[in-house]
Formats: structure tokens, sequence, C-alpha cells
């Protein structure tokens, strides 16, 4: 188990974000290796190799955007529908060459309200 590396974690509480801003993944399920940082929700890499990540996003807006990022830089999108339903989700992966000290983090493209219990980051080194 010590070359495993591999996490889980969601928002603690329904709450609005604003543009840019780090969503925090601290109500943390797994931590493996201890790469995601359970105060701030970010994710540094503990050792270099592949990484997959995993999104899941859920808001009660008309929309809702958020973004990976590989040390400050957007790599990828996530992004709700736009369905008649009162609760959006959406979701969205990627697999990341990382080195040691790479930090991975999930922010809000605007201003948001994320769902608790479903709004979800998820990592594991392959």
């Amino acid at each position: 188990m010590e070359n495993k590396i591999a996490f889980t974690a969601g928002i603690p509480k329904y709450e609005s974000y604003s543009s840019q801003q780090i969503l925090k993944f601290t109500k943390v399920i797994t931590n493996v290796g201890g790469g995601l940082n359970a105060s701030d929700g970010v994710f540094y890499c503990p050792k270099p190799g592949l990484y997959y990540f995993f999104v899941n996003i859920m808001s009660q807006s008309n929309h809702a955007y958020a973004e990976i990022h590989k040390n400050d830089k957007r790599v990828i999108y996530v992004y709700t529908d736009n369905s008649g339903n009162k609760w959006k989700s959406g979701s969205n992966a990627i697999i990341l060459q990382l080195e040691r000290g790479d930090k991975v983090s999930v922010k809000s493209f605007d201003s948001f309200n994320f769902q608790t219990d479903a709004t979800h980051f998820t990592g594991l080194k392959l």
C-alpha cells in the first residue's frame, strides 16, 4: 500500500464560490498516500507519474462551470447541463503526467453554488 496514491473528497457544505476560487474539497473520504491537502482541498503530487482525476459537480444554478487546474493553469472544463431539472450535474475526467510538487485543483469558473455530497474530486496514481 505504500506506493498507492488515491483520494476522494467532497465539499463540506452547500456554498457559493466566486470566479476562479478553488473549491474546498475538505470532506475527505479517502486519502491514501497523503497527496490531498485536507485543509485546502488541493492535490499536491507526492510522487511523479501518471494520474487519473475525476470531478463531479452539482448545482442548483441554471448551469455551473468549474475547471481542473494543473499548477494554476486550466487543463479541462467541467460544466452542468441547462435542463429544466432543479439540480444540475456534470462531470469530466483527465489523465495528467505529474512531477513531485505539482498541484491539481478545481476552480469555479464564475460565481456558482455547489451542492455538498454530490460535488466530488477523485484522483489516483496509475
